[in-house]
This record gives C-alpha cells, structure tokens and sequence, in this order.
C-alpha cells in the first residue's frame, strides 16, 4: 500500500460537527495499526548515537501518546487534497519522529538496532493492548 493508496472517501470523527450526509470512520482503528503501516514509510538506521528507537514504543507513555496525537493528525491532514499531507509531514510527523530518535528522547538507552533500508523495528504488543477505537465511536452514534 502506498501513502496515497490511503487517500479515500473516509472521513474522520473528532470534535468538529459532522458535515451533513457525511459518515465519519478512520482509516486505522488504532496507533498500533497506524505505526505498523506508517514505518514502513519512515526507515532509518537506528541504534546509533544520534538516532534511538524502541521496538517496544507502545510500553514508553511519552511515545504512545505522541504517536497516537501523530496518527489522529494524519487521519484529519488526509483530507485537504492541496496540501495536507505535505504540511503533517513537516508540521507534524518530522518533529514528532525527531524528538522520539533523539538522543535525548525517551529511547535514549534504548539499544534497538536496524539498518538504513527497514522498516522502524516493532514488536507486537501483548493481546488486547490496543482496541479498534472505530468501533467505540460507533456505540456512541
């Protein structure tokens, strides 16, 4: 899949009123399902001085909650054909991955490795960590 492959027809659900006639639904049901995809867009060498990583982000809070702000982001940037997708690249996704690999960020000691033309490293997190937050918006609806 391909980051444009994902431009479609969904809208997503957040504070703002639903436009009339318009079903609001996510592309991803969760972070988890979010970075999966998103990581395969976002390799680097890892492991290094300059640049950290954890295969196991999803057990740093700091890193959840910044990827899961990142992901909600892009769902909404999705939607402006003219630029959006430009502008949460570098308004949102650069500066969210850049403080999360800082030698200084949250992995700092982190000793996961990864060459240049991976993936971003990520295990899987324990069953039942992340639910379809999709489906929480339908029970309200």
């Amino acid at each position: 899949m391909s980051l444009f492959d994902t431009l479609e027809d969904d809208t997503f659900e957040d504070d703002e009123p639903e436009p009339p006639g318009e079903k609001i639904t996510a592309v991803f049901g969760n972070v988890y399902e979010f970075f999966e995809w998103f990581r395969h867009f976002y390799k680097r060498r890892v492991g290094t001085p300059t640049c950290k990583w954890r295969d196991d982000w999803w057990n740093c809070p700091e890193a959840e909650y910044r990827l899961t702000a990142l992901w909600r982001s892009w769902e909404k940037a999705r939607y402006d054909p003219a630029d959006g997708i430009a502008v949460w690249w570098r308004d949102y996704a650069d500066p969210t991955m850049g403080m999360l690999m800082s030698p200084n960020g949250p992995f700092a000691e982190s000793r996961t490795t990864s060459a240049p033309t991976e993936p971003l490293p990520s295990k899987i997190p324990p069953n039942g960590r992340f639910r379809d937050e999709r489906e929480d918006r339908a029970e309200r609806t």
